[in-house]
């Protein structure tokens, strides 16, 4: 079986090509747009479509993420969710121009100026509120971040283990409340960013040279099963998914706290100037991800899943750790130690990460808990 990505329904052009408010489907509508063999002659066509598509997003970044509020939790009570909704949505359809290959889409439109000032207006705002958001706890300029690599990397372990994702309770309630479908559904949630981490190392070590790039390489190596196609992790949490009979989620039925958690590891990995903020999200996600996963494969045996099914848990329960200390070992102290001002990318990835997750695990335990078994 081929697990099917997160994708968005296909519709025809809504009238004048948009959406009724910023809170309609604008994300299916630059995903029909995009998909035109001849962008420039639709917009030649169009007047003034190419203007109304930017106000749109721009009107809807600034509802999703306003300039004086900054997120503290999810559910905030002036969140518009929504508006968060809908720019997740679109941004993941311009996010995906960059990580798919031309099979069900031309990607024609790749880097055409309209897909480009598109991914501005969404992003900006958001990468603003990230940025904002990672300061509200911890001090990231450069005066306060420890400038020694062994001292920055004892910063950057401590500070994931301190986050308040570390000891969510997400994890107690996997481990031993959850019923069999309120786990099954927490896997269909996984669906949406799981399966593309290798894609995400790979992109992530462009650029990079020395132990940095062979610590990358590395990594990449033990997702791809040490050349075992039956291993390959991918591949693994694919056999999760059919094992359990699950239908991954379409995108348009995620909320913006699973698909934010998507998004901010393509912020971080496909932007060149987000270099060492990768760095700083995969390094949290290999740092955090053996708590998770040692209690999820605790919980799914506990209903009955069999231990065959949940191999991708139970790997990257024990691998991760090994991963998290040859991140800090070779990925943080080299780029800190070749270029200190790395540092500030790099722990505002952290936090990024950390935060984004937080918002995942809140909403996954609320949701899980409203629904019964």
């Amino acid at each position: 079986m081929i697990l099917k990505t997160i994708e968005l329904p296909t519709i025809a052009l809504l009238p004048e090509f948009l959406p009724a408010s910023a809170e309609d489907d604008l994300a299916a509508t630059i995903k029909t747009l995009l998909e035109k063999p001849d962008l420039d002659a639709t917009l030649e066509r169009e007047v003034g479509l190419e203007e109304r598509l930017i106000h749109s997003a721009r009107t809807l970044a600034r509802k999703a993420y306003p300039r004086d509020l900054t997120t503290n939790r999810q559910n905030d009570s002036w969140v518009d969710h929504d508006s968060r909704d809908a720019l997740h949505r679109a941004l993941l359809v311009l996010y995906q121009q960059h990580v798919r290959l031309p099979i069900e889409s031309t990607l024609a439109n790749q880097f055409h100026p309209l897909t480009v000032r598109l991914m501005y207006e969404l992003e900006r705002p958001w990468q603003q509120e990230i940025l904002r958001r990672a300061r509200l706890n911890f001090n990231l300029s450069e005066t306060a971040l420890p400038s020694d690599p062994d001292e920055f990397a004892s910063w950057f372990r401590g500070t994931a283990f301190a986050h308040p994702l570390y000891e969510h309770e997400l994890y107690s309630f996997l481990s031993t409340e959850a019923t069999r479908a309120q786990l099954e559904w927490f896997f269909q949630m996984e669906c949406a960013g799981e399966a593309a981490f290798d894609d995400l190392v790979a992109m992530g070590q462009v650029g990079t040279r020395g132990r940095v790039k062979m610590e990358m390489a590395s990594n990449y190596w033990d997702e791809m099963g040490k050349g075992r196609e039956h291993a390959v992790h991918t591949h693994l949490f694919h056999k999760l998914i059919e094992g359990l009979s699950l239908e991954p989620p379409l995108a348009s039925d995620l909320p913006w706290q699973v698909l934010a958690g998507v998004n901010v590891m393509l912020w971080s990995c496909i932007p060149r100037r987000n270099a060492f903020r990768a760095q700083g999200t995969l390094g949290a996600v290999e740092l955090l991800a053996p708590q998770r996963c040692t209690r999820v494969v605790h919980g799914a045996l506990r209903v009955g899943i069999k231990k065959k099914a949940v191999v991708y848990y139970s790997a990257h329960a024990i691998i991760d750790i090994g991963h998290a200390e040859g991140w800090l070992e070779n990925v943080v102290k080299p780029q800190v130690s070749l270029y200190p001002p790395s540092r500030i990318g790099i722990a505002e990835g952290l936090i990024a990460r950390a935060d984004a997750s937080l918002d995942y695990f809140d909403y996954c335990l609320a949701t899980a808990r409203s629904f019964a078994s």
